[in-house]
């Protein structure tokens, strides 16, 4: 519900505007409620499986702002601290939901104005030296851990770039394999699909990002019987080359026999990506594979 037609045209204009910035991106806040969630009729769209239909919700009442959580399953955070119910806002606070960050802005009532519920393209970010983590450019210090030092803008491209929104949801998946919850599906198919976009461009991702993630879709595949996991986690790491942890390789070896045999191909495509130049880890690793392979075969 909106309540900027409570107040005169002139009183609007004097009034603090406000922002949110997801991304790459800022939305204008208009005064009352907008609803931020899963569900395509919130005013603020969330693809994350950690978002509730209608998780949150930022209220403007003329200078002042808050943010409510609407009874979410996964909680809003602000500023690292899960709220109760609700919280007051302040320029630069970052607000969590689910795996996503959005930084709430408080701006001048002579700045630019635009369209409520309209976005904006915005280069006003920046990355932090010490932790990496990007946040507001007016902000004198890193929020996440008070470093005044930031990155340089080409240490910020090419293949080194980090992609903070795969290492949230990969956060997410471990988080879920910790909890035992019936999520970590869900939530797992979410870092996929991040994952993929990734390797299809070509950049690098992390191998501890890979491990963790793998061994999650591992035990997806053995709690259900079904090779189809195993097999996407084998062929990622066939397409980068890599050798899958032997941890992999013996948490497939409880799947049924007729499963296993799924498995043989991408196995074999893991053998032949290995190449020449490995370490003992990675021999070891392949003797694990390659039990998984004659289970499969016997």
């Amino acid at each position: 519900m909106f309540v900027a037609s409570f107040f005169s045209t002139s009183e609007r204009l004097t009034l603090t505007r406000f922002r949110l910035r997801f991304l790459l991106q800022e939305i204008d806040l208009p005064q009352g409620d907008t609803l931020i969630g899963r569900s395509a009729s919130c005013q603020v769209t969330l693809d994350d499986p950690l978002v509730s239909r209608e998780h949150a919700c930022i209220r403007i009442a003329g200078a002042s702002a808050m943010v409510q959580d609407l009874r979410s399953r996964n909680g809003v955070q602000l500023g690292g601290q899960l709220i109760t119910r609700s919280a007051p806002l302040s320029s630069g606070d970052r607000i969590r939901i689910g795996t996503q960050e959005l930084v709430f802005l408080e701006l001048p009532a002579s700045a630019e104005h635009s369209s409520p519920g309209t976005t904006r393209n915005t280069g006003f970010m920046c990355h932090c030296a010490g932790c990496a983590r990007a946040y507001p450019d007016e902000l004198v210090a890193c929020p996440a851990c008070g470093s005044k030092e930031r990155l340089e803008e080409d240490t910020l491209t090419g293949a080194g770039q980090r992609d903070w929104g795969i290492e949230l949801a990969a956060q997410a998946v471990n988080r879920a394999r910790v909890a035992g919850t019936g999520d970590l599906e869900r939530v797992l198919a979410h870092a996929r699909l991040g994952l993929e976009q990734r390797l299809a461009e070509g950049r690098a991702v992390d191998r501890a990002l890979i491990d963790n993630v793998a061994m999650a879709a591992a035990e997806i595949a053995v709690k259900r019987s079904e090779a189809g996991w195993g097999r996407w986690a084998l062929s990622v790491y066939a397409s980068l080359s890599w050798v899958p942890p032997a941890a992999l390789s013996q948490a497939l070896l409880q799947l049924p026999k007729g499963e296993r045999m799924l498995l043989a191909p991408a196995v074999q495509r893991c053998r032949e990506s290995a190449g020449s130049r490995q370490t003992d880890e990675d021999r070891a690793s392949l003797d694990a594979l390659l039990r998984l392979l004659e289970s499969a075969e016997s």
